[in-house]
C-alpha cells in the first residue's frame, strides 16, 4: 500500500473506541505493526479454509470419499466458515462504544473470543480425529492378517472401557482450561496477581473481591454468581488456576492407573502406553509456561507458547483417545477381505471368524480394499 492508502486505514483506526480511549497518542508506524498482525491472521484464516474445501471438492467430485466421509467433511468445511463469521462477530464487538462501561477501557468481548477459540478447538480436533481414523484404518488393512487381528483383539477388551472414558473425560476436562484460558485473555486477567502458587496475601483473592456487587446489572443482584464467574477478573483467574491444577493432577492420576493398575498394564496396547507418557510430558510443559506467563507479566511470545500448548497437550490425548478407539469400518473391511464378518459392537464378542475377526453382523458394503487401496474414509 502507498502512503495514501496506509493513512485511510489509519484515519478508520482513529474513529473507533480503541484508539480515542485506549491508544490516543499511537502514531501512523505503531498502527502498521497491529496492522500487519491483523491482516496476515485474516488472510492465514482465509488460506485455511481454501486449502481444506477445494482438495475436499476435488476427492468428492472423484468419488474418493465414502458418503459417511463427506457428511464430515462437509461439516468440518461448515465448521470452518462459521470460525470466519465468529471471528467477525468477535472484532465487531471492540468497534462499539455501547459494549463497554464508562470506566472499561475497549476491548472485544470475552464470550466472542471464547467461542472463537473454542470453534478454532473444535474444527482443528474434528481434522485430528477423523484423519487419525484414516490413517489407523489404512494401517490395519496393509498390515498382516495376525497383526490387524491381535491389534483388535487388544481393543475389543471390555476391561479398557473405564480407561477409554478416563482419557475421554481428560480431554473435556482440558478442552473446558482452554476455554477458561480464553476468558482470561479476554480480560487481561493475567496482568493481576502475577504470582504463583498465592494471589495476593493467601491461595485465594479475598471473598468480597471474588464475589463483586460491582459486577452485577441487576439491583437484586440474582446475576451476581454467574457474572462474578465471567466477568471478574480476579474470580475468572483463580478459576483458571483451579482447572490447571485440576487438568494437571487428572494426568498424572491416569498415568498412575495406566503404570500401577496390574488391569491396565496387562491390557493396554503398548501404543496407548506410549501416549500416556506423551501426555504427562505436555502437561509439565504446559504448566511451566503458564506459570511463567503469569510471573512475566503475560509477554506475547509466552503468552501464545502457552496458548499453543494448551493444543498441543489435548492433541496428544485426542491421539491417546484414537490408540483406544475400536476400528469398526477397519474390523469390516478386514472380515470382507478374508471371507468373515464383523464385530459391530467392538467389545465383548466371544466368537471368532475363520481368519480371527470377531463376528457379528454381516456387513452389505462392497468390498473397498482392491489390489492394496482403501477409499478413504470406508
Amino acid at each position: 500500500m502507498n502512503q495514501n492508502d496506509w493513512q485511510s486505514e489509519f484515519d478508520k483506526y482513529r474513529a473507533t473506541p480503541e484508539f480515542q480511549k485506549l491508544n490516543p497518542r499511537m502514531t501512523l508506524e505503531e498502527f502498521k505493526s497491529i496492522y500487519w498482525m491483523e491482516w496476515i491472521h485474516r488472510i492465514w484464516g482465509r488460506v485455511v479454509g481454501v486449502s481444506f474445501v477445494l482438495p475436499a471438492a476435488y476427492f468428492i467430485a472423484r468419488r474418493k470419499i465414502s458418503k459417511s466421509m463427506i457428511s464430515r467433511v462437509g461439516g468440518i468445511a461448515a465448521l470452518i466458515g462459521f470460525q470466519g463469521f465468529i471471528g467477525w462477530w468477535m472484532v465487531k464487538s471492540g468497534l462499539k462504544d455501547d459494549l463497554f462501561d464508562p470506566a472499561s477501557h475497549p476491548r472485544v468481548s470475552q464470550y466472542r473470543l471464547t467461542a472463537h477459540l473454542g470453534t478454532a478447538f473444535a474444527c482443528y480436533v474434528a481434522m485430528l480425529w477423523n484423519g487419525l481414523s484414516i490413517l489407523r484404518t489404512n494401517k490395519l488393512l496393509t498390515a498382516s492378517t495376525s497383526t490387524s487381528t491381535t491389534y483388535l483383539s487388544k481393543l475389543s477388551n471390555p476391561a479398557l472401557r473405564p480407561f477409554k472414558t478416563s482419557v475421554l473425560a481428560l480431554a473435556l476436562l482440558i478442552f473446558t482450561t482452554a476455554m477458561s484460558g480464553g476468558l482470561v485473555a479476554g480480560l487481561d486477567a493475567g496482568l493481576i496477581y502475577n504470582e504463583f502458587p498465592y494471589m495476593g496475601l493467601g491461595l485465594t483473592p479475598p471473598k468480597s473481591e471474588l464475589f463483586s456487587s460491582f459486577y452485577s446489572h441487576t439491583p437484586d443482584n440474582r446475576d451476581l454468581i454467574w457474572r462474578n464467574f465471567l466477568e471478574n477478573p480476579s474470580l475468572v483467574q483463580l478459576d483458571h488456576r483451579i482447572l490447571a491444577t485440576t487438568t494437571f493432577t487428572a494426568v498424572h492420576a491416569l498415568w498412575a492407573y495406566a503404570h500401577f493398575s496390574p488391569t491396565m498394564r496387562a491390557v493396554l496396547p503398548a501404543a496407548a502406553k506410549r501416549g500416556v507418557h506423551g501426555v504427562v510430558g505436555f502437561a509439565w510443559m504446559q504448566a511451566t509456561l503458564g506459570i511463567c506467563t503469569l510471573l512475566y507479566l503475560v509477554p506475547i511470545p509466552l503468552a501464545s507458547a502457552h496458548q499453543a500448548g494448551s493444543l498441543l497437550l489435548l492433541t496428544w490425548t485426542v491421539v491417546l483417545g484414537s490408540r483406544l478407539r475400536f476400528p469398526h469400518r477397519a474390523a469390516r473391511l478386514l472380515a470382507q477381505r478374508n471371507g468373515g464378518t464383523a464385530n459391530m459392537g467392538g467389545v465383548g464378542s466371544s466368537s471368532s471368524s475363520s481368519s480371527g475377526i470377531p463376528l457379528g453382523a454381516r456387513p452389505s458394503m462392497p468390498l473397498p480394499y482392491q489390489a492394496g487401496r482403501v477409499a478413504v474414509g470406508k
